[in-house]
């Protein structure tokens, strides 16, 4: 779907899946006081989708919006309007999930959540980190948060509905960030490194990582119950890992001594031959074997990720300034979100088509 086409031929049609508190809520967030040179908060939000998923340069879109009869506004008037878009967008994007009903827990719903670095401009540094969860089975957008460069990878910035796993990869192995989902009542699945996440026998002494899994065969899968402590607390999990096989174990070492300043820790050569995943998941519920596969389907956010940045350009911020900045970014995933609904509506994913209408 053209980008240049939501924004001009198929507005109706955006606008007709747009959030049913589309003007309070742009009055409630700032964004739009009165009509005056843009006539709605409709209007105003199809001046942000020109700007942020068209690409269009402040000028660019002043020029569209007086062209087609959308507004005539200047250069600094389209800044100032955009610029206070962000926190109306952030709700936009809550409120489209909310009203197409977001998936209820079930026993066994799954959210993998991960974080990807924006850039601004020239920037040769992190300067935003966008903050996403998908859940698994349905592949919907169920959280989004955007922070500056000290916002941090972390389980504590999702909330989880009891019954609900959440799936994350090494940078969310943190005790208090674990903690924080068992304390939900909900469970995780979560990859580990052998010196990042201390671990516990059941009797409370510490266990030995390394040691234990020196006794695993290539693609042997196995599981020991541990616990590990948080805030005078401690949890009881199982750790389950995996040995892989020579040539992935070999590629994993590589990697190591790459990103090594220096000779690398021996234990980390030797922890780069397993996969290592904690989960408080009873065995009866979640097999060691189907643990493993569980945390390999987490490239289905990492596939999310490349979407937005590489076909809605969400990762060329443009912007310079960090209203603006987010306005752009939030516009992309409003648009992605609808681009989505708008293809079920549409049929691309729709079965295959009646014989009889392929036979004409």
């Amino acid at each position: 779907m053209d980008n240049e086409t939501v924004v001009d031929d198929d507005w109706d049609c955006v606008a007709e899946l747009l959030p049913s508190d589309l003007d309070a809520s742009a009055r409630a967030h700032s964004a739009f006081s009165r009509p005056r040179e843009i006539a709605s908060a409709t209007d105003l939000l199809r001046i942000c989708f020109a700007y942020g998923f068209c690409d269009k340069s402040l000028r660019e879109t002043a020029a569209w919006a007086e062209v087609i009869g959308l507004a005539s506004v200047s250069n600094p008037a389209v800044y100032k309007r955009l610029a206070k878009c962000g926190d109306w967008l952030a709700h936009l994007i809550v409120s489209f999930m909310q009203e197409r009903g977001m998936p209820t827990p079930t026993s066994f719903p799954v959210r993998v959540v991960d974080a990807s670095v924006l850039c601004k401009p020239g920037s040769t540094g992190t300067d935003y980190r966008l903050h996403i969860g998908i859940d698994l089975g349905t592949l919907q957008l169920t959280s989004v948060e955007l922070t500056g460069a000290e916002g941090g990878e972390t389980f504590r910035r999702h909330s989880f509905a009891p019954g609900e796993v959440a799936l994350g990869d090494r940078g969310y192995a943190q005790r208090g960030g674990v903690a924080s989902v068992l304390q939900q009542d909900a469970h995780v699945v979560v990859r580990i490194n052998w010196q990042n996440f201390p671990l516990l026998t059941p009797g409370g002494h510490p266990f030995d990582i390394i040691e234990h899994l020196s006794t695993l065969k290539s693609r042997q899968c196995k599981e020991w119950q541990v616990a590990f402590e948080d805030d005078g607390k401690s949890y009881a999990v199982r750790l389950v890992a995996t040995k892989l096989c020579r040539k992935d174990a070999r590629d994993a070492q590589k990697r190591i001594r790459k990103e090594a300043k220096g000779e690398p820790h021996p234990n980390s050569l030797e922890a780069a031959k397993y996969v290592m995943v904690i989960t408080d998941l009873p065995a009866t519920v979640l097999p060691p074997r189907e643990a493993i596969e569980l945390y390999r389907l987490r490239w289905q956010v990492e596939l999310y990720f490349k979407r937005l940045k590489s076909i809605l350009h969400a990762d060329k911020l443009r912007a310079k300034s960090e209203h603006l900045a987010r306005t752009y970014i939030y516009t992309n995933i409003l648009a992605a979100l609808i681009i989505d609904e708008l293809g079920f509506r549409r049929g691309f994913f729709s079965q295959s088509p009646d014989p009889e209408e392929s036979a004409l």
